[in-house]
């Protein structure tokens, strides 16, 4: 039996609490708020044949890209399968895509996806999710162009319309146009004041123009709604430590770190990544954080799964160098390069030359550690994540020259990195840092 969700969508169950728990799950989940699986469980529990439930628990469990939580969604998805109820066209091919990626197989698992919303635009939990693995596959233009072509199959006044918006403002913000998608996250935020990715996309912006003051106000305004019991408060912190960074701050951006992106009990990998991007970060300046990264080492070796994605493994690396345990490090690098060739996950090939710089840098090889990297920066998009977070590659190949003593290297990557954020600002201003470094 069919009942519908807010937008018209069939979901395969004969009870109607279902429905309305799926759909308060979905609107936890789409504004990122804290516990989706909470309001879900009990639902499963009455109605264990609740295909669209089961699938939902799935994808929760695939969205927060550890690896730890696999088995878990598997056995979610077999628990869709062993259903009394018939799934739906819909249904069919949403988990046919999320056992993909529930196997290991995010590439593949995504491009199912990709003809999943092309023939179900209205499935916001799909176009979330596949809004998700596009930003982790590095697929930069689709995260602007897969919502871009829903959206003709949406209107004002639609449950949910607002969290469209917000993922289509990140996708034009991570493809330069940062106008529109400042307008369209603000837009966002007046039909859902909760969506935090909406806040996310309006910080990118301010991030990515070099507007730091603008985008200090606009996360430390009005946040209480994401600043807890939000699964992007991690995140949206470490964009406020990157701003007090461009401003000088690292005393600032260092206290963020202890108080609200330091590894706890809770952190999942995308927490772990944001942590050893910014301890990494302060280290290439001089800060001293020699203390932190034994913390955050030992919770990567607790959580890493590696060669699931050359994004996490690359962080969790990150972290290893960072405590200076050499036979760690060599453990890991093996790890890592025992994944086939034929392995899935994008930019493999490049993962080598990126976690031997990575050790370079750390063993003082600053030469080699430029020299690897150089090759990588004309195109990082297949390393994953946003703009934001591949600039670390950017910022080590820098740093990098400077300790080389490559001065020529040194000044051409600072005057690229500071050109991509000062268009805003006059050509003698750019000068004029160029002159002081």
């Amino acid at each position: 039996m069919n009942h519908y969700d807010a937008r018209g969508e069939a979901l395969s169950t004969e009870q109607l609490a279902s429905v309305a728990a799926y759909e308060q799950a979905l609107d936890l989940f789409n504004s990122l708020r804290l516990d989706p699986v909470t309001v879900l469980q009990p639902a499963l529990e009455a109605d264990p044949d609740f295909i669209s439930g089961h699938l939902m628990m799935a994808g929760f469990m695939l969205s927060a890209f550890d690896g730890q939580l696999l088995p878990a969604a598997r056995a979610s998805l077999e628990a869709a399968s062993a259903s009394h109820l018939r799934p739906n066209v819909r249904e069919r091919s949403f988990q046919a895509a999320l056992q993909l990626w529930a196997d290991g197989d995010l590439g593949r698992a995504n491009r199912l996806l990709g003809r999943h919303v092309i023939d179900h635009p209205r499935d916001l939990f799909a176009l979330q999710l596949t809004h998700m693995s596009d930003l982790v596959l590095g697929q930069t233009t689709m995260l602007r162009d897969r919502v871009g072509r829903a959206l003709c199959q949406w209107k004002e006044g639609d449950a949910g319309y607002g969290y469209v918006l917000g993922m289509h403002a990140f996708g034009l913000e991570e493809c330069n146009e940062y106008t529109r998608a400042e307008s369209l996250g603000r837009h966002a935020l007046d039909l859902h004041a909760h969506d935090t990715w909406a806040v996310h996309a309006v910080a990118h912006v301010y991030e990515m123009q070099g507007r730091v003051d603008e985008g200090i106000r606009w996360l430390t305004t009005g946040t209480a709604h994401w600043q807890q019991d939000n699964a992007l408060a991690v995140h949206n912190h470490w964009h406020l430590a990157l701003m007090h960074l461009s401003n000088e701050d690292p005393a600032s951006a260092l206290a963020l770190y202890d108080r609200a992106i330091a590894p706890g009990a809770a952190s999942m990998a995308m927490d772990l990544v944001d942590a050893s991007a910014l301890l990494w970060r302060l280290g290439l300046r001089g800060v001293d954080v020699a203390s932190r990264w034994t913390v955050l080492a030992s919770r990567w070796r607790e959580q890493a799964v590696w060669g699931w994605s050359v994004f996490n493994d690359v962080h969790a690396l990150v972290a290893l160098v960072g405590d200076g345990d050499a036979a760690k490090v060599a453990a890991a690098r093996r790890a890592v390069e025992a994944v086939p060739p034929t392995a899935p996950a994008p930019w493999w090939s490049e993962a080598g030359s990126l976690c031997e710089a990575v050790t370079a840098f750390g063993e003082g090889r600053y030469a080699h550690c430029a020299e690897l990297l150089l090759p990588l920066l004309p195109d990082t998009h297949g390393f994953g994540g946003s703009q934001a977070q591949r600039s670390l590659i950017h910022l080590t190949a820098t740093e990098a020259a400077r300790r080389a003593g490559d001065a020529a290297l040194w000044q051409a990557l600072r005057s690229e990195g500071m050109a991509r954020k000062t268009s805003i600002a006059p050509v003698a201003h750019h000068e004029r840092l160029l002159r002081a470094a």
